[in-house]
């Protein structure tokens, strides 16, 4: 809400980098930057010092109870945005802001909207949505549509090695819609959620467009100029290959099989009991003017 003061764990990283960044264009909110050890020293942290941001150092997997206390004291709104190993960590972190009176927990989740039992990693998510439902404390739950992603034609474009491969992969018939997002966006759309009232105990879904592979693909083609060399992977192989993967592969895997086969990640879905009763960002915030796809695969084939 207004003059919050909001603590941002995993400040430095893909996501809550953009976050901070876009709250601290916000005179409503105090911002406090909470970063791992390792992270202090970055440049983005002094630029997050500079522009009136506190720094908070924590290491949450060693800090004890007490320590997680101090960290929390004075915060209103505690948003995780942690990488995907360190989903479990968030538990004591509840414990902790149930303790110091926090008013709102957002947990790390950033990701497109699925069901149980899809995605392992999603479910790791849902089990802290439980956890803090069960806690009482406030919170809002906060999915993000797929990240705009195109195939990759130059390596130093991709954010991950296994972005390269499968990105040139087309998973089932190509024609399955799924909601997609400039990731440089989600942060006003969290800096509008913070401020509304009607999002405190419910699931926001944030998304732009809608679009399938077949249309992605198209898209890369007419900017890039470039025929695109499509690896077509059947719903039947894709399946065999997650019976056979682990770790980081798994994982993109789940997606690939949520997102274009059996087609989970639409904002029709999200408004949908089972998938988190999500209000939609857009009909939220009409008036946001959010990127469009055509300029993003401008500047990632063209810049």
């Amino acid at each position: 809400m207004s003059g919050d003061c909001v603590l941002v764990l995993g400040a430095t990283g893909k996501t809550g980098e953009i976050i901070v960044n876009e709250l601290l264009q916000v005179p409503d909110f105090v911002v406090i930057a909470a970063v791992h050890p390792s992270s202090a020293e970055k440049p983005v942290v002094l630029r997050f010092q500079n522009r009136g941001a506190e720094i908070r150092v924590v290491d949450i997997e060693k800090s004890t109870p007490e320590q997680l206390n101090d960290t929390l004291k004075g915060v209103d709104v505690v948003l995780c945005a942690i990488e995907w190993t360190q989903i479990k960590l968030q538990y004591p972190l509840i414990d902790a802001a149930k303790k110091a009176g926090v008013k709102r927990f957002i947990p790390s989740d950033w990701a497109p909207t699925c069901v149980r039992g899809v995605r392992r990693l999603h479910d790791e998510k849902l089990a802290v949505h439980d956890y803090i439902k069960k806690s009482g404390i406030g919170y809002t739950f906060i999915d993000v549509a797929l990240w705009f992603m195109l195939p990759v034609l130059d390596i130093s474009k991709a954010m991950w090695p296994i972005q390269v491969e499968f990105s040139k992969q087309m998973h089932g018939t190509g024609d399955i819609k799924c909601a997609f997002i400039d990731r440089r966006d989600i942060g006003p759309f969290v800096a509008r959620v913070l401020r509304d009232e009607c999002t405190l105990n419910r699931c926001v879904f944030c998304w732009a467009v809608e679009a399938t592979q077949n249309e992605v693909f198209a898209l890369a083609e007419c900017i890039s100029g470039q025929n695109i060399d499509i690896v077509r992977v059947s719903k039947e192989d894709l399946a065999e290959k997650l019976k056979k993967s682990e770790g980081v592969e798994r994982a993109f895997l789940e997606y690939a099989y949520s997102w274009w086969i059996r087609g989970d990640n639409t904002v029709e879905n999200a408004k949908k009991e089972e998938y988190g009763l999500a209000l939609d960002g857009k009909e939220l915030y009409p008036d946001l003017e959010l990127g469009s796809f055509q300029t993003y695969a401008k500047e990632f084939y063209l810049e």
